[in-house]
């Protein structure tokens, strides 16, 4: 059973909601540059990036210093009234309203954010995870969390709702916002704070039998049931014990209905910082798995009809079942489009064909054959944010090489939703980064603050009458 519930978040007063609105928001922090990180936080001092991605200050060994800064700033507003938690507990819709980076079309994503109980990773789970995580962002977001003792970024889910009958309830509920947050990137939210007892219930009793995939956040997961470990342990060795259905068994969540319209991915480019091969070299180290096609670049021409050319033949070829990539080098006159042999694929089903659905998706042929066979990396290399930066812009990461000074630019196709599900249930993850779910949900709108000694409401365990009545939510 998958257990939500309301909660009591943090938000900003409504002085600063009504003065600021959308600039107190702000990326998640993983897709944050340090130049885009600083534009934040010159932008607004309550910006919500100084809890988030503070700075390192000059002379700071420790890259994880500005941690106690955040910790104590956080403190400073809420004891000073700039932050306040509701005073009931609530679900809050949030409906978001964007522009397609490709496509330019105007789309809405319904969601909710509330608290979700933690299960630990397991192939019958309810709470699914999909992808592999960076170690070093893992210690990173715990350390943060552990000087905090918040959520200060929701765990992007999603769900199957076969019938529309969630996203109905979610379209019937949003009609009157309590907030309308407009941010400078051009995401505009609806947000309303659903406290009254039909509202919890329908949508709490909807979403109970279903499964939670998470899009985005696999980290901040993997955090909260870390951090509830070290939580109990401290208890126990302070002989104490939680209070009942604690508030350290749940982790903040947006949850989107998977047939929401709003609901997009897409695809996450490959940059490597370096190799040690020549242009020459590492085109030869592919071929033995791809066929190679040149795409010569115009450097004189208006655009970069080379790269649009490029991009219009891998959707053609993805829409065939090909695993295809664009390729880049740097100071390179040409793309190159990579088309793997099939039998390298079928080498991949023979080897594994209880993972064949993992195995040939494209990010796992990159990964595996690409990147390990092909051009020598580990599975150290992989891990390490500093040798492979990604990125959902095609043109940013053609740019990371041109005028970053990177080595070689991987372009990819998106993966599917259904790729997904058939990973997911058949108890396996995908490489790092296999998805990149859009828009990113802001951070700033709520959050969640942690007590081991605060009990969570169960509103399911009221309806059957095994807790305090509902209305005493």
């Amino acid at each position: 059973m998958v257990m939500i519930a309301p909660f009591r978040g943090a938000v900003y007063n409504d002085a600063e909601l009504e003065s600021h609105g959308g600039l107190l928001l702000s990326p998640p922090y993983d897709v944050l540059s340090p130049a885009r990180r600083e534009e934040y936080l010159d932008g607004h001092a309550h910006n919500f990036v100084h809890l988030d991605l503070g700075r390192v200050l000059p002379g700071e060994e420790d890259p994880l210093a500005w941690h106690a800064r955040s910790a104590s700033t956080l403190s400073s507003w809420l004891a000073g009234g700039v932050l306040v938690r509701r005073e009931r507990p609530s679900i809050v819709l949030m409906d978001t309203e964007w522009r397609h980076p490709v496509t330019g079309r105007r789309l809405t994503r319904h969601g909710i954010m509330c608290l979700m109980r933690l299960e630990e990773a397991a192939k019958e789970a309810r709470v699914r995870l999909h992808e592999k995580t960076f170690s070093f962002h893992k210690e990173e977001r715990l350390h943060l969390m552990e000087k905090t003792g918040a959520q200060l970024s929701p765990v992007f889910g999603f769900f199957p709702d076969a019938d529309d009958s969630v996203l109905k309830t979610l379209y019937d509920l949003g009609g009157n916002p309590d907030l309308v947050l407009s941010e400078p990137s051009g995401l505009c939210h609806n947000v309303s704070f659903l406290q009254t007892n039909s509202d919890l219930a329908q949508l709490i009793g909807s979403l109970s039998q279903t499964t939670v995939y998470i899009a985005d956040g696999h980290h901040r997961y993997e955090t909260a049931l870390r951090y509830r470990s070290e939580i109990l342990s401290e208890l126990a060795r302070n002989g104490q014990e939680p209070a009942p259905n604690s508030a350290i068994d749940y982790v903040l969540v947006y949850l989107c209905p998977m047939g929401d319209p709003g609901l997009c991915v897409l695809p996450t480019h490959r940059v490597l910082a370096s190799c040690p091969l020549s242009d020459a070299e590492i085109i030869a180290a592919l071929e033995p798995f791809a066929e190679i096609k040149a795409f010569p670049r115009p450097r004189d021409a208006q655009g970069d009809p080379a790269l649009s050319e490029l991009e219009r033949k891998m959707a053609r070829d993805d829409a065939k079942g090909l695993t295809v990539f664009g390729l880049h080098l740097k100071d390179s006159d040409a793309y190159y489009f990579v088309k793997i042999r099939e039998k390298v694929k079928q080498r991949l089903v023979k080897a594994k064909p209880e993972e064949a659905c993992l195995s040939v998706l494209d990010v796992s042929v990159l990964t595996n054959v690409v990147f390990k066979e092909a051009l020598g990396l580990t599975e150290a290399d992989l891990d390490d944010p500093r040798s492979v930066s990604y990125f959902s812009s095609v043109a940013e990461a053609v740019g990371a090489v041109d005028e970053g000074g990177l080595r070689a630019a991987f372009i990819v196709n998106p993966t599917s939703l259904g790729e997904i599900l058939k990973v997911t249930e058949g108890g396996m993850v995908m490489p790092r980064k296999a998805t990149y779910f859009y828009p990113k949900v802001s951070n700033g709108v709520v959050f969640n603050l942690v007590d081991p000694m605060e009990s969570i409401p169960d509103v399911l365990g009221a309806l059957a009458g095994a807790a305090a009545p509902v209305s005493d939510f």
